[in-house]
């Protein structure tokens, strides 16, 4: 399939285009744009232009429907009865626009006690993270073992986190020793420095991600932790834009539905105790968070 082209659109209202993180916003009039699944384009349909970043394999403009986790949020919104499109932005962008109400919603986060004040959040996650840590092999040729954020402290570890990720709430939360940086790139060269022990990320977008800014060869080099305890994550829909409060209920509705209970088994997003134990807790990597609150370059 031919690289999918992200949407580059003339929006008829104050929809403003920039550049990397899940937001969204509807819009009645599309100059000139593309669907991400040409083939499922439908007239009929209420359009809704989503924000994202580049954050492979879950989201990315190289792959088809742009990624796992577009998919998804495609899928789920064919269903509330919208044709989703998709468009680039930066993630701390993305939640500042759609905190403001250019968008009505933005995703995949962790709920915090500040963004419950500042947008509307689902009962039903979309996508669970599940990270790992990565660390050097030669710096702990024996392993780290680690089965949660507590333990990093307990270890003693100097961590890297990145500015705009769940990174720095956790590292507050838990007392953990560490620097926050500005984007991935310089997360994964801080690390490979020895200037840090560990990066926590979700373990698909972590192997990429590292190959990519450090190389093959390098990568070789690292290994991962166990997953740290899954988290919810959630879209985020806009208190300040006049569709985020009815979207977010049409969302809830669905994902309350069975259809939506068959979803939330499928992407492990129900609650845990609605889990069989074993899916819930198995080596799955499909969670993401499926994505995360991610890096500046992601939504996380």
């Amino acid at each position: 399939m031919a690289k999918a082209q992200g949407v580059r659109t003339v929006l008829s209202f104050a929809c403003m285009l920039v550049t990397g993180a899940f937001c969204v916003c509807i819009q009645p009039i599309l100059a000139a744009a593309a669907s991400p699944v040409p083939s499922k384009a439908s007239a009929d349909r209420p359009e809704v232009l989503f924000a994202v970043a580049e954050w492979p394999p879950l989201v990315t403009e190289s792959m088809q429907d742009f990624g796992k986790l577009a998919g998804r949020v495609s899928k789920i919104f064919a269903d509330m009865g919208y044709q989703a499109r998709f468009d680039f932005l930066s993630w701390p962008r993305a939640m500042e626009l759609t905190r403001r109400g250019d968008y009505v919603a933005t995703f995949p986060w962790l709920e915090t006690e500040e963004r419950v004040e500042e947008f509307h959040i689902p009962e039903h996650a979309m996508a669970r993270a599940r990270h790992k840590g990565f660390y050097k092999k030669s710096r702990f040729p024996t392993g780290l073992d680690i089965n949660g954020f507590e333990d990093v402290a307990k270890l003693g570890l100097h961590a890297v986190g990145i500015t705009s990720y769940w990174h720095k709430e956790e590292f507050e939360k838990y007392r953990i020793d560490g620097d926050i940086v500005a984007n991935s790139a310089s997360a994964w060269r801080f690390l490979d420095a020895g200037r840090a022990d560990i990066l926590f990320e979700e373990e698909e977008v972590g192997w990429i991600d590292m190959t990519s800014h450090l190389g093959a060869e390098t990568a070789k080099g690292y290994a991962t932790t166990a997953a740290v305890p899954s988290s919810s994550m959630f879209i985020l829909f806009s208190r300040n834009h006049p569709d985020g409060e009815s979207l977010k209920a049409a969302f809830d509705d669905l994902m309350g539905s069975d259809l939506g209970g068959k979803m939330c088994q499928e992407w492990l997003t129900c609650d845990r105790h609605d889990l069989v134990t074993e899916k819930a807790e198995g080596n799955v990597l499909d969670v993401i968070s499926d994505g995360v609150n991610g890096s500046p370059s992601h939504g996380r």
